[in-house]
């Protein structure tokens, strides 16, 4: 089958890469949260320099040695990051090591999917991926995870998946309607789920498959369905003609509050990443025994590092993934990287306003 690569509404809508990095060098005039003096803010600084200057020459790079420029480039600004949290004391900014590792038996797997990562922290405890995903409140990689299961939190790489199947499942859309101060539920709609559950004639067998669907997402929580038999909803918000896959309205009851509509969302999804709205967010399947959700720039991390130490200590290997010609993953790899250029800045800038609100 041939792939027909359509664009999408939502590539129209993230702003060009070069005002990114605009906005990223406007915040080294005063740095926010706790970068804004001293050694942080030279630390915020110098790693945002770096990370610019190894994103702009991975531009100019091929598939065979982008991988390195990009990895360094997110570990630096990941420092920037560590710096200017709020919740990262003084004593443990500073960062040393990766934080994680590429298991050095999967290195030579014949297929890139099958190569595995899992995070790291040794006794001083300052690595850069597990700090960082802590500074995020994230959940880390405490588990071997194949690169093919790491490729399918990244929202932007879904389109082109790697050749070995994976396990987690596709993400989920969530639209959040506007909602009224004082209403005693929150509604969302979240969409991506199969079109085939919509064809389960009988209305309570269709809820149960549904929400056995929906256990994958276990952020969700205690959620009940606007609808008996949960789908189908046929508005446009919810249905995706040529990807196949329908949605549904969940409610939650809330606590009485001011905040708790705010509170439940930040439960079920906690970041904005690119979408910088908080109506329109993405959920993942859960990875592993933790339920939380993995940050989409701790996503993007994780596969640059696997990709990058390949690059650097395997590379005849890597030479032979990123061959078009025998390669099936060719092609993945080549989206996800030139994918990374504009991505990353985003979700560095993103989590730099998460991270000092």
């Amino acid at each position: 089958m041939v792939r027909r690569p359509y664009p999408t509404y939502q590539d129209r809508a993230y702003p060009p890469t070069e005002a990114v990095w605009r906005a990223l060098r406007e915040l080294r005039a005063a740095p926010p949260g706790r970068a804004a003096r001293g050694a942080r803010k030279e630390v915020f600084n110098a790693a945002l320099e770096q990370a610019e200057q190894l994103f702009t020459s991975a531009a100019g790079a091929g598939p065979a040695s982008r991988p390195l420029l990009l990895f360094y480039g997110l570990s630096q600004a990941g420092r920037a990051i560590n710096a200017c949290a709020s919740n990262v004391t003084h004593d443990s900014f500073p960062l040393t090591g990766h934080g994680i590792v590429i298991a050095d038996n999967s290195m030579t797997r014949t297929d890139l999917g099958l190569v595995t990562v899992k995070d790291k922290l040794s006794s001083k405890g300052k690595e850069s991926f597990v700090q960082v995903a802590a500074a995020l409140g994230s959940r880390s990689l405490p588990e071997s995870t194949r690169l093919t299961d790491l490729w399918s939190t990244i929202e932007e790489a879904e389109r082109w998946p790697l050749a070995t199947p994976a396990k987690s499942l596709l993400h989920l859309d969530w639209h959040l309607p506007n909602h009224r101060p004082g209403n005693t539920t929150l509604q969302a709609i979240v969409s991506g789920m199969p079109g085939s559950l919509a064809e389960i004639s009988d209305p309570q067998r269709r809820e149960i498959e549904v929400r056995t669907w929906l256990s994958n997402y276990p952020t969700l929580g205690n959620y009940t369905f606007l609808r008996p038999g949960a789908i189908p909803d046929t508005g446009p918000e919810s249905r995706n003609e040529r990807e196949g896959t329908i949605g549904c309205w969940l409610t939650w009851a809330l606590e009485e509050h001011d905040d708790a509509a705010r509170e439940q969302v930040h439960r079920i999804t906690p970041w904005n990443g690119r979408h910088l709205t908080n109506n329109s967010r993405v959920l993942h399947a859960q990875i592993g025994s933790d339920h939380r959700q993995l940050h989409p720039l701790l996503s993007w991390w994780a596969a640059l590092f696997a990709m990058s130490m390949l690059a650097r200590y395997q590379p005849d290997r890597w030479t032979a993934y990123i061959n078009v010609n025998t390669s099936k993953d060719a092609v993945a790899v080549e989206f996800l990287l030139d994918t990374a250029l504009k991505a990353v800045p985003e979700l560095i800038l993103a989590s730099i306003d998460e991270t000092t609100d």
